[in-house]
C-alpha cells in the first residue's frame, strides 16, 4: 500500500515521525473503507484524507506538551542533577593519577 508523497511532509509539519505518519495513514484507510464501503472512489479517498488530518492534528497536540520554554528548562534541571556525577568522576580519576604517579617513584 502506498502512502501519499506529501506524507513525509505532513509528518514534519506535525512533529511526528513518519513511521507514525504511515502508521495514521493506514488508520484512515480502514476508517475511510468502513465508513464508504468501496475502495478507490472519490469519497473513499475524501474520508481517508480527512481521517489522515484528523489523526495527525490529535497526535501533533498530543505531542506538543513540552514547550519549548519547558524542554528549556528540563535540559536545565538535568544537567545540574548530572553534576555530581561529573565530580565524583573527576575525583576519582585525580585519585587514580595520584595513585599512578606514586608507584611509579
Amino acid at each position: 500500500m502506498n502512502s501519499p508523497m506529501i506524507l513525509p511532509w505532513i509528518a514534519h509539519k506535525a512533529g511526528i515521525s513518519e513511521a507514525r505518519a504511515e502508521e495514521l495513514w493506514r488508520q484512515a484507510l480502514c476508517h475511510a473503507t468502513e465508513e464508504t464501503g468501496w475502495v478507490g472512489t472519490n469519497a473513499y479517498w475524501e474520508a481517508a484524507e480527512a481521517r489522515l488530518h484528523a489523526l495527525i492534528d490529535r497526535e501533533a497536540r498530543t505531542n506538543s506538551l513540552p514547550t519549548p520554554e519547558f524542554s528549556g528548562w528540563v535540559r536545565l534541571q538535568a544537567r545540574i542533577a548530572h553534576l555530581p556525577l561529573l565530580v565524583a568522576e573527576s575525583w576519582s580519576l585525580a585519585w587514580v593519577r595520584m595513585i599512578a604517579a606514586r608507584a611509579a617513584l
